[in-house]
């Protein structure tokens, strides 16, 4: 009976003009996001090779001079990104891609694109993500919300429960047919997920399912609350209120309500403010002194009285030192700045509770390397990078500056005992961590849904009973 509901319902979908047109105009905005989506991807990523080839060639034929002062030269490294990025760009145009590594300093990502946007372009883009999240539960209640509730006002509702329709079947052949056309949708994304397995060297075979399998239970949960409120209101119109107003509230409203008591809770300071404090925290009184101390234990530990008959060049030994009490003070400044956007992210998470469309909109970011957690990771490995450079050029000006006659100079020879910077992201098992809020709230949706369906199959018991 149920394949039986199944077909008569598919038949009368396909019957209706609305279905069509409004299928059509989903598809060609989802080709188009898709489209769009792999040309940036394909533009970003042949610009990372560029940079950081041309970067490379940039550092190694920089020239003689003195370490110190190739360290001050610097090289800029360029975040990378993966094939889901073309589908859900995330906050990419909000945190740049970007680092300068150089001497002295931890600096902030470069280059956020969404600083160069006319200010009506900031609203929002046709990405893939943003037609699957917000535009195509729109389609499922435009769709759906008939199914049940133009039935009751027909009496033909009446009239199928009377003839021995199962209240159950009915209703999920309904559902079945109303999240059946929804997946139809994700097969474009299906088959680019299918593509970049084959296509990229390493494959991203967990984030493909993951993301994949976020969507399939998002329009699930759509297509579970488009049936149920139309198998519970009274009329089609009144469904359609109904949902359309849900729909607002938790696409349009909730997210950014969340992201203001987020901001709001563990308030950031601008960037130029933080590294104002850096600079002040580092170039102290505090500083000179522990230099100062570093000599004088240095000048003991090898039993002379003045730097110049140290068996080293000390200006190296100094500038490593430097480093490394710096080093100290960006690790436990950069280390509460962390704290507190974590702190925003999981606030931000926790509203997934009230909405779904919060939890499939962070497990689709993580899943595409586009969200603040993969930020993080790449700037943590340029820090790690910048810190061996610096460590390799200091202790070259420490172990044969003493030798040379006059200013001591390095040349390509040195510049190439640096490794070049080569980062990819960790396996996305080392972030779930993260996300397990948007798991919960994910599985804590289909719960209550799954329960509210229940109640609306036992009200259609007793509609047919009367």
């Amino acid at each position: 009976m149920l394949q039986s509901t199944f077909k008569k319902e598919w038949l009368d979908t396909k019957r209706q003009g609305q279905v069509l047109w409004l299928s059509g105009i989903a598809v060609l905005l989802l080709l188009l996001a898709c489209v769009t989506g792999f040309k940036s991807h394909q533009g970003y990523q042949q610009a990372v090779n560029e940079v950081s080839q041309s970067e490379q060639l940039r550092w190694l034929n920089q020239g003689e001079k003195g370490p110190h002062s190739a360290a001050h030269y610097g090289i800029y490294v360029v975040k990378p990104t993966t094939p889901l990025a073309a589908l859900d760009d995330g906050l990419q145009a909000y945190q740049g891609n970007v680092l300068r590594l150089e001497a002295h300093i931890r600096n902030d990502s470069l280059f956020r694109s969404a600083q160069d946007n006319l200010p009506l372009s900031r609203f929002g883009s046709l990405s893939p993500a943003f037609v699957l999240q917000v535009l195509l539960p729109l389609l499922i209640i435009l769709i759906g919300y008939p199914l049940l509730a133009r039935e009751r006002e027909q009496g033909t509702l009446k009239q199928l429960l009377a003839a021995g329709a199962s209240p159950a079947k009915l209703f999920f052949a309904k559902c079945a047919l109303l999240f059946t056309l929804s997946c139809l949708f994700l097969l474009p994304v299906a088959l680019f997920l299918l593509y970049s397995q084959t296509a990229n060297e390493a494959p991203y075979t967990l984030r493909s399912a993951l993301f994949l399998l976020s969507y399939l239970i998002y329009l699930l949960l759509w297509s579970l609350i488009t049936t149920t409120l139309s198998s519970l209101l009274p009329t089609a119109r009144r469904a359609l209120i109904t949902l359309l107003t849900i729909w607002a509230f938790t696409t349009l409203l909730m997210p950014k309500l969340a992201m203001n008591i987020a901001t709001t809770l563990h308030p950031q300071g601008s960037g130029q403010t933080f590294q104002a404090k850096l600079e002040s925290e580092v170039y102290t009184d505090a500083r000179l002194d522990a230099i100062e101390k570093f000599k004088q234990q240095t000048l003991a530990q090898y039993g002379v009285s003045q730097v110049a008959d140290l068996p080293f060049d000390y200006a190296g030994a100094q500038l490593q030192f430097g480093e490394q009490y710096a080093d100290k003070i960006f690790d436990r400044l950069f280390k509460a700045r962390l704290e507190q956007l974590e702190a925003q992210s999981q606030s931000y998470q926790l509203a997934g509770l009230l909405t779904p469309f919060i939890a499939v909109q962070t497990l689709s970011m993580a899943t595409a390397a586009t969200d603040f957690s993969h930020q993080q990771s790449f700037e943590n490995a340029a820090e790690q990078h910048r810190r061996l450079m610096q460590e390799v050029l200091n202790f070259n000006q420490r172990d044969h500056g003493h030798k040379a006659e006059g200013h001591y100079s390095a040349g390509k020879e040195l510049w190439q005992q640096i490794p070049k910077f080569s980062y990819q992201y960790p396996r996305f098992a080392h972030y779930l961590p993260h996300y397990v809020i948007s798991l919960i709230s994910l599985g804590f949706w289909l719960i209550v849904l799954v329960l509210l369906s229940l109640f609306a199959i036992k009200k259609l018991r007793l509609e047919e009973q009367r």
